[in-house]
């Protein structure tokens, strides 16, 4: 090779090396910029959050949330209550059309009750409700047994133990090819439906004045750390029995094996993590542009951070949350690594609510019946 060749080579060598030292260089500057944004804190400096007495937060999210959450629910149960009668008279008729129609309505009902139970409180722990109206893993010897019983109304009710009733057994027979009008199957599903009713009408949602005595602040103090207690626990139990357990038992599996997941048999999976979700959000931040008044709006963990001029701590649970959202409308079960930055997010909020923000609030955690193995 001629001298001027050479020349001309290296010429062209040291501008291609150029070019990929500056593209490196673009990229890493927009990769900190992009880092910044996301890093940046909230910005609240213009609202100005009062000082929160602990009753007020307790009895907004009684009333604000699980009530009105609850109401939702019997709403959607009345809905559900409705479809399945029609659908039990058809005596063996039904179409297609009629059983999407059905099953598309419990999808309703159910993603009304994650919300609602994602943070369990009040008459739902006293009444252990959860247990009473979606215990898992539903026992199909118990729910023949119930079927050929036809038990009717709450008497008849009362009798089925839990593991054959409920969302979960109701579920099942939804998902049955042999699920037709005139059938015992789908007259007990009508049952059951009317006893998930009655048992979600029976949520008296009461709220406590607030009051100066010892007694009653003491009260407030083991009420306030209950609350915090299960909100940690249910941010726990979203990662690790909702989406990290099956995440692991699908792990070895080729490909993505949507019949592993949960709920994925009215392909629910992704939408049941994101109805959780949603009633643990909205228990942690603030997600309107005023300030949050407790006689008629949810108090939510950030806003009585801010009242008790703990800004530092609210602003990082605000990012941490946000975090937390943004990997949610990711998630994709064909995907797995999307799952896995949605349990890795929520166990960076838990660990943040566990350590930070409860000796910010001093209180202690203690087990919450969300806590699982």
């Amino acid at each position: 090779m001629n001298p001027q060749h050479q020349h001309e080579l290296k010429t062209g060598l040291l501008r291609g090396l150029v070019w990929v030292v500056l593209a490196f260089v673009l990229l890493l500057v927009l990769n900190f910029a992009n880092s910044a944004v996301a890093a940046k804190p909230v910005d609240r400096s213009n609202m100005l959050f009062p000082y929160y007495e602990v009753a007020e937060v307790l009895n907004s999210v009684a009333t604000h949330h699980h009530a009105k959450d609850t109401a939702a629910l019997t709403d959607q149960l009345e809905a559900l209550s409705v479809a399945t009668a029609q659908y039990c008279k058809t005596d063996g008729k039904t179409q297609p059309a009629n059983m999407q129609q059905l099953q598309a309505q419990y999808a309703k009902a159910y993603l009304a009750w994650l919300e609602l139970s994602a943070v369990v409180m009040g008459p739902m722990l006293d009444n252990n409700t959860v247990r009473q109206i979606d215990f898992r893993p539903l026992r199909l010897n118990l729910l023949e047994r119930a079927i050929k019983k036809q038990p009717q109304g709450a008497q008849g009710m009362v009798l089925i133990g839990s593991p054959a009733k409920g969302f979960p057994a109701l579920e099942y027979l939804l998902t049955q090819n042999d699920f037709q009008g005139g059938t015992p199957q789908c007259n007990y599903a009508h049952e059951v439906v009317l006893d998930i009713a009655r048992t979600v009408a029976g949520l008296s949602w009461q709220t406590n004045p607030t009051q100066a005595n010892e007694d009653d602040a003491k009260a407030l103090s083991a009420g306030m750390q209950l609350y915090f207690n299960q909100l940690v626990g249910a941010t726990h139990n979203l990662a690790w029995e909702r989406m990290e357990k099956p995440l692991l038992k699908n792990k070895d599996a080729a490909g993505a094996n949507a019949g592993h997941w949960p709920f994925s048999e009215f392909q629910l999976t992704e939408k049941a993590w994101a109805a959780q979700w949603q009633g643990i959000e909205h228990l942690l931040m603030v997600t309107g542009q005023t300030v949050p008044q407790a006689d008629t709006q949810v108090i939510p963990l950030e806003a009585y951070l801010r009242g008790l001029g703990k800004i530092e701590l609210a602003d990082t649970l605000v990012t941490y949350s946000s975090a937390v959202a943004v990997a949610m409308r990711s998630n994709d079960i064909t995907k797995p690594a999307s799952v896995e930055q949605s349990v890795k997010a929520l166990k960076v909020l838990k660990g943040f609510l566990e350590s930070e923000v409860a000796k910010g609030l001093k209180v202690s955690i203690q087990f919450s019946s969300s806590d699982g193995d």
